[in-house]
């Protein structure tokens, strides 16, 4: 009987989450995964006893898009492997996938056998960059990704992530504090790291560099 391989598979389409961890768990002996349908929920689940073999993470989500994610789940100096999936028609972005540790990529529209070489790969210890041109895989990001991805992505915890996600929405302090059971001189500090981190000094100027850098 083959070892038990736990995955984490997070990603917001619920109808192809639902599908494609019912596919590996029936085609592929051993295989647990749990699916996380929000970014930031997933993040403030994931620890130090997290010890997954795999992340499957969803290049494009509501509330965190997942290179941004990628680049928390690697603050929390977690070596766990990464595969990036995506199901927009442009080139992926993944030069900066790989700066920021990704092992594999797989379009949504590949075939099962694909998409299951993909992880089955990533799981043997090889990268799995599928449905790529093959200059996209080397050190230098492409021409037409946005300039933004060459900058450092900014360190953000999840509370601050929740916090960030919930100003996006237009809700005031006093809002947030409540939502968050929290006061509201916690939610002034995160915010005070928040603009910090993202180097701005207005609620305008934080959203859209928030917005800009895929964090909303």
């Amino acid at each position: 009987m083959s070892a038990t391989r736990r995955l984490a598979l997070v990603d917001d389409h619920r109808m192809f989450s639902d599908g494609f961890s019912a596919l590996l768990m029936q085609l592929r002996e051993g295989y647990t995964v749990e699916v996380f349908d929000d970014p930031v929920a997933f993040l403030k689940a994931f620890g130090p006893d997290s010890n997954y073999d795999l992340i499957i993470l969803d290049l494009v989500m509501r509330t965190m898009n997942g290179l941004a994610l990628l680049a928390a789940i690697r603050e929390r100096k977690s070596r766990c492997p990464v595969l990036m999936l995506s199901g927009i028609g442009a080139e992926p972005p993944v030069a900066e996938m790989k700066r920021l540790g990704a092992r594999g990529f797989v379009h949504k529209s590949a075939d099962t056998e694909t998409m299951l070489a993909a992880v089955d790969g990533i799981l043997a210890g090889r990268a799995s960059f599928f449905g790529v041109q093959a200059e996209s895989v080397g050190d230098h990001a492409p021409e037409d990704w946005h300039p933004e991805a060459d900058r450092q992505l900014p360190r953000l915890g999840p509370r601050q992530l929740e916090i960030l996600h919930l100003m996006g929405g237009g809700v005031t302090n006093k809002e947030i504090a409540s939502t968050l059971n929290i006061s509201e001189n916690t939610v002034k500090s995160h915010m005070r790291a928040i603009f910090e981190a993202l180097d701005v000094h207005t609620r305008t100027a934080c959203m859209r560099k928030a917005q800009a850098l895929g964090l909303i």
